[in-house]
């Protein structure tokens, strides 16, 4: 969370600056704004939500998962595999939301079933600009021809074929993964209560 919002405001400085200025001898100081600026929302910030942090706002959330699935996609050059792993910490993070909020078990299906399919539909719309990127620059048939060493020409009904398949995938991996993270998180929650309990009641009994 102490990172989300240097990031943001460095990258809208950048932006800013490529859309506004672009002069060379300027950049560092739009950079270096867009730092300062994120740091202050940090010092302003940040031990608040430490403190309430299985009790933030939903919008607050999702703008922290917006901008770190940002970051992953354009680190990794427009290739969304890795975005799939964010669906580990979304469940992650809501299952322990889950069990330190004591949810009745309606709320806990609810929840269950609601955050992977949030992050199934972001992980969608990044693929669909995967898609996009790919037919906006020509040759991307030649460059899979020669990274991969394939003997045949890629056409475009090939690169269709590898978007949508390999899109509806990483959509499925993704709903899976965040499922599994919330499910999980939430039974090892409940061993290890289930063990204090126990040992609680032993030491009492002794």
């Amino acid at each position: 969370m102490g990172t989300a919002f240097p990031f943001l405001f460095g990258l809208s400085s950048i932006a800013l600056w490529f859309y506004v200025d672009r002069s060379e001898n300027h950049a560092v100081i739009y950079l270096v704004s867009g730092l300062i600026l994120g740091l202050i929302v940090d010092v302003c910030c940040l031990c608040k939500w430490i403190k309430n942090l299985y009790n933030l706002p939903t919008h607050l959330l999702f703008t922290f998962y917006i901008l770190y699935n940002i970051g992953v996609y354009g680190f990794f050059m427009g290739f969304p595999v890795f975005n799939a792993f964010l669906g580990l910490i979304a469940g992650y993070y809501y299952g322990k939301r889950i069990c330190h909020n004591n949810e009745k078990q309606e709320t806990r299906l609810k929840l269950t079933k609601k955050v992977p399919l949030i992050t199934g539909l972001i992980m969608a719309i990044f693929c669909v600009s995967s898609g996009f990127l790919a037919f906006e620059g020509n040759g991307v048939g030649q460059e899979l021809q020669s990274i991969f060493r394939l003997n045949f020409p890629v056409t475009d009904l090939i690169i269709w074929g590898i978007i949508i398949i390999g899109g509806l995938s990483l959509i499925i991996v993704q709903v899976l993964f965040t499922r599994f993270a919330i499910k999980r998180t939430i039974k090892n929650k409940m061993i290890e209560k289930a063990h204090y309990k126990n040992h609680t009641s032993s030491e009492s009994e002794t």
